[in-house]
């Protein structure tokens, strides 16, 4: 079976988030659009230590969850939030076998 390129691209994203660090993070920006933030505000919103919320953010961005700004000498991050709408749509595509007319228990 021949993987997509969308579908690779979804494995990545999903990878990516896969990292309760991160997935805080990718929470944290989604709840700030569309002003976003520095990584030192994520850092003291998340307490964790600078250098490593960089190095998550790095990931986020390589997986093309999340868009980066440079301001002066610091970067804002954002969620790129097309992005996000897509992969939920791609993930809820075949919802209710394809009806998209799931209603809650």
């Amino acid at each position: 079976m021949e993987i997509s390129k969308e579908t690779e691209n979804v494995v990545h994203q999903l990878e990516s988030l896969a990292s309760s660090v991160r997935l805080e993070i990718f929470r944290l920006l989604v709840e700030q659009e569309p002003t976003g933030l520095v990584s030192g505000e994520i850092a003291e919103h998340l307490q964790q230590p600078h250098n490593g919320i960089s190095f998550h953010l790095k990931s986020l961005q390589h997986a093309g969850l999340v868009t980066v700004q440079r301001e002066g000498r610091y970067q804002r991050y954002r969620a790129d939030m097309p992005v996000v709408r897509k992969l939920v749509a791609y993930l809820t595509e075949n919802c209710c076998r394809g009806t998209q007319n799931c209603a809650l228990p």
